[in-house]
């Protein structure tokens, strides 16, 4: 297999597309091949390519940025000015930032799920270069194909969801990008540069080289799309522990008496994994210092659960029998939470206000919930398949 970075490298019409020109380049920590070069390298070490401006996502160039709203500011490498896309000033590229290069490069490393913010950094890219050349080297969605969780709704529009997708869109960034301009017909000059050899049905083919900072393991991709939605709550989500959203909890979490409600509700939520009571201390965030009670999730335990590992499920049974079961349980209140100053966060995370008020409902069933969900995942699951490349 060969990434689109390698692509790039190894043949020389993509090279001669861009020489003479202005490059941008926008990546992060993960922005490796399969070797652990790392791109910028590639790009700076090159005799033919002009590198003139640097743009950073959340977290920063080198990822070492807690968190959210954890801003960085500009600054600069070897000369180059490094531009942030997530900093107090903006999130956008500005018209400065616009005249430092003529094509950008972008080499990111995702975890196919729309909360995490470099699809939104992405998208905005898209819409404020329209009168720019973007090439996307694509790279592996860790969630492969795993589509799950509700669409979008216009009225939830935020950097953690810049368009009407699920929370598992299962696309690669580039495919992303071509469905983001043909949703918003876009005169960007995109450009995608696909992998060779690669199937999504494949194991998943790289050293895991952490995307954030709490993007710890190939295994806090896959529950991420469930546990990030614990941001919108007083819930920890692990983070300040070793295991960030793999584990999570709460001072005096009731976990027997939750988990039993969750195998009564909606046992069918819990396949894919194994839910163990676990206890933890993170050492920022949430309850800094304090034993909190919880489970951590397991994956892949085929000789104990049968079907899918569905992780929006999964946290979104636990949030209705916490709800159910534990009067201290709140839901986190704006303002502000990555930088939106009036809707809730649980609403903004899960794209719309119907899981808030499904948990809330005391008569709102599991089974009516999971057939909204397959109804807007099967409709996305038709919109995304023109922009499929593997």
């Amino acid at each position: 297999m060969l990434l689109g970075s390698e692509v790039f490298f190894k043949e020389s019409s993509w090279i001669q597309k861009v020489q003479g020109k202005k490059i941008g380049f926008m990546g992060h920590a993960a922005s490796v091949t399969q070797n652990m070069s790392h791109t910028l390298s590639l790009l700076l070490n090159h005799p033919d390519i002009n590198v003139t401006a640097l743009f950073s996502p959340q977290h920063g160039l080198t990822g070492t940025k807690q968190a959210n709203m954890i801003t960085h500011e500009d600054s600069s490498l070897n000369g180059l000015p490094i531009f942030s896309l997530y900093s107090k000033k903006t999130r956008r590229f500005t018209p400065q930032m616009l005249s430092t290069f003529d094509v950008l490069l972008v080499d990111l490393q995702d975890t196919g799920c729309r909360i995490y913010t470099y699809l939104t950094t992405l998208f905005y890219a898209l819409e404020d270069g329209q009168d720019k050349t973007i090439i996307i080297l694509d790279r592996p969605n860790p969630l492969r194909r795993k589509v799950e969780g509700s669409l979008l709704k216009d009225q939830f529009t935020s950097f953690v969801g810049a368009a009407p997708l699920p929370i598992s869109h299962g696309l690669t960034l580039g495919e992303a990008a071509s469905w983001f301009k043909n949703y918003k017909k876009l005169k960007t000059n995109l450009i995608v540069i696909p992998m060779k050899d690669y199937s999504p049905e494949d194991p998943w083919p790289l050293p895991w080289v952490q995307p954030s900072p709490n993007m710890t393991e190939f295994s806090t991709a896959q529950c991420y799309p469930g546990t990030v939605l614990l941001e919108g709550t007083n819930i920890s989500e692990g983070r300040g522990t070793t295991l960030p959203l793999e584990v999570f909890g709460i001072p005096y979490l009731k976990t027997e008496q939750i988990k039993k409600r969750m195998e009564e509700k909606g046992a069918e939520f819990l396949t894919g994994c194994a839910l163990r009571p676990h206890e933890f201390e993170p050492v920022f965030d949430k309850y800094k210092g304090e034993i909190c009670r919880g489970f951590q999730i397991h994956l892949n335990p085929s000789w104990r659960t049968k079907g899918p590992f569905r992780p929006y499920r999964l946290i979104s049974l636990f949030l209705k029998c916490l709800y159910e079961i534990q009067k201290d349980f709140e839901w986190k209140k704006p303002p502000p939470y990555e930088y939106e100053f009036e809707k809730w966060p649980i609403d903004i995370l899960s794209g719309c206000d119907r899981l808030r008020k499904w948990i809330e409902d005391p008569n709102s069933s599991v089974k009516e919930w999971n057939e909204w969900l397959t109804e807007e995942e099967t409709q996305w699951q038709k919109e995304r398949a023109p922009f499929l490349l593997y």
